[in-house]
């Protein structure tokens, strides 16, 4: 087929036509591209595309009192540093910020300001748990007055604060000097309950031990959770390279770990108190209250974090708790225990397996002996499951009501046993299976016992000539297969 030269008129006509085609999809897709780009600055405006919006904030606006930068703190609040550009000496008189969240702070710093010069002002409590780790917008307002001008005000300065909220919130109100990360991990194939008492046992070389204060050992430490969440705490005990502190947690589930946060406040802060954060009531008495003490259980914050728990503070018996047999006492910063034969002071429960409980006591003679645990009766061969402290020896027996009177299963030296503050405790797995400690320390075990209904708490003696100062008793979580979840500690922040 011949090729036909175009000539002008037909160039002219496809020209034309394609130029009526490039028009027609600039026309179609045109406003498509317009929204695009409009979106997209409307979200660099954000901070979306910043690089590192995750830990810094974009500021705009604010032209008389500059901004110069700002941080969402990890208290929930924003902390922003404002600048005189004014040219003459303002008061800076109210700050408002309002978040895209919802959350409304305002302040009255009521601050004079001379010029070119910068203040940091925090606004508190701007934003909750629920928007930890988010990307969250303040528009905040800053009103100030001229100082000494003929037109003092006042005038208001604007400007918006965008950026990302810390993923750990601390509690409310307080400003920690250090923050320890602790993972606690559950080993077990079954779930803690809920709630859980979980033991934490730190050391001179774990991270942050340096930092608590040594004048009223942890009186500056709290825990919390991720969300600022405070959780109640109660330290046992410690010495010049150890300390034992007790958290209630919710549940953690099996095969899995939970992370809380040692916060270190100052050493100069006190944070404890009676409600979430206290310490064992002889504490404050140093290891034998005496009568001239006069702020034992000042802080003691037990009956928060266990199941049951009593200190015996004041001069009666807590409710519920008595005397049978041959014993006489004395409340006085716990209660001492005087026998002149058989006796026990008792609490009444209805407790079945699994169960654990802890008993502080000081036993006061080395030719005697103790029984300590969970009771069947108030007659004879009183213990279900419980500790037999042979002083004589001296050695521990776990005792099981069964036989002639006692199952007297693996007794063991245990030259600690008296003339001491010591913590007793009693694990019972199942009805035929239990455990007795010595400071946390496994004494006996056995996986044969009789079963025996449990009906008692028990403190006892069936000798004339035994002293005994029991400081407080309590009852705690059963640990999944009695095995109490581990602790590390992470780096400190």
């Amino acid at each position: 087929m011949p090729f036909k030269a175009l000539n002008k008129k037909d160039l002219t006509l496809l020209t034309k036509r394609r130029s009526q085609s490039a028009l027609e999809y600039m026309m179609t897709y045109g406003w498509a591209i317009l929204i695009i780009v409009i979106v997209a600055v409307i979200l660099y405006s954000m901070g979306i595309f910043n690089p590192s919006s995750s830990i810094s904030t974009t500021i705009t606006g604010f032209s008389s009192t500059p901004v110069s930068s700002a941080i969402f703190t990890d208290n929930g609040g924003l902390s922003l540093s404002v600048q005189n550009s004014v040219g003459y000496p303002i008061e800076i008189t109210n700050i408002t910020a309002t978040t895209t969240t919802g959350g409304k702070v305002t302040i009255e710093p009521n601050i004079t300001l001379l010029p070119g010069k910068s203040q940091v002002l925090v606004l508190s409590k701007l934003f909750t748990a629920a928007n930890q780790g988010s990307h969250i917008s303040t528009a905040v307002t800053i009103t100030y007055k001229e100082i000494s001008q003929p037109l003092p005000g006042p005038y208001v300065s604007t400007g918006s604060i965008t950026g990302s909220t810390p993923t750990v919130i601390y509690p409310a109100n307080y400003t920690f000097a250090a923050v320890s990360k602790l993972t606690i991990k559950n080993t077990q194939s079954s779930a803690t309950s809920n709630p859980f008492q979980q033991m934490v046992n730190m050391t001179s070389a774990d991270n942050g031990w340096q930092l608590i204060s040594n004048g009223n050992f942890g009186q500056n430490v709290e825990f919390f959770y991720s969300n600022g969440t405070v959780i109640p705490s109660w330290l046992e005990s410690y010495t010049g390279s150890s300390a034992i502190w007790w958290l209630k947690l919710g549940s953690i589930p099996a095969s899995s770990s939970i992370t809380v946060y040692m916060g270190i406040a100052p050493t100069s802060t006190n944070l404890f108190n009676t409600v979430n954060d206290g310490e064992a009531p002889q504490i404050p008495c140093g290891s034998t209250p005496t009568s001239s003490c006069s702020n034992y259980a000042e802080y003691d914050d037990g009956a928060s974090v266990f199941t049951d728990y009593w200190n015996f503070a004041g001069t009666t018996l807590p409710s519920g708790w008595a005397t049978s047999g041959s014993v006489s006492y004395n409340v006085n910063k716990g209660v001492t225990l005087s026998y002149t034969g058989a006796g026990f002071l008792y609490y009444p429960v209805s407790l079945s397996p699994p169960l654990e409980a802890d008993w502080a006591v000081n036993i006061y003679s080395t030719s005697s002996w103790s029984d300590i645990g969970f009771g069947n009766n108030l007659v004879s061969c009183v213990f279900a499951y419980g500790i037999g402290a042979d002083q004589y020896a001296p050695v521990l027996s776990l005792l099981n009501q069964g036989g002639t009177c006692y199952n007297n299963i693996e007794s063991s030296p245990a030259t600690d046993v008296v003339n001491g503050f010591v913590v007793y405790s009693v694990q019972v797995n199942s009805a035929t299976s239990a455990q007795v400690y010595l400071n946390y320390n496994q004494i006996s075990s056995s996986s044969s016992l009789t079963p025996v209904t449990i009906s008692y708490l028990l403190v006892g003696s069936g000798v004339n000539g035994l002293t005994q100062h029991v400081q407080w008793i309590r009852t705690r979580a059963y640990p999944p297969n009695g095995v109490m979840p581990s602790v590390s500690f992470g780096s400190v922040a």
